[in-house]
């Protein structure tokens, strides 16, 4: 029964979490929050310094949950969340 356990699909999420600043009370309530989403795992955070926003990197099981019911969750602890503008990994390159 172990296997089905492999079949689920895993992805990631980055965040951007306005007031993420300090670990023991923000990131707590933020892991708090998370661990009642099913399929949840919090891979690492950013604190939040001068005017930019913290940051959370989350992975999840797509069969479980969603990026709707983690941000939920992230706002549920108080916190305004958005999902990160993804980066592109390679420029694309024209040869005239």
């Amino acid at each position: 029964m172990a296997a089905f356990a492999f079949s689920a699909q895993a992805a990631e999420v980055s965040l951007k979490v306005d007031g993420l600043v300090c670990e023991k009370g923000c990131v707590a309530k933020v892991k708090t929050s998370l661990g009642d989403v099913k399929g949840v795992n919090l891979k690492g955070t950013k604190f939040a310094t001068g005017k930019k926003l913290g940051a959370v990197k989350v992975s999840f099981c797509d069969k479980t949950t969603t990026k709707n019911k983690i941000m939920a969750a992230i706002k549920k602890a108080g916190y305004k969340v958005a999902e990160a503008p993804k980066k592109s990994k390679a420029k694309s390159k024209k040869k005239a």
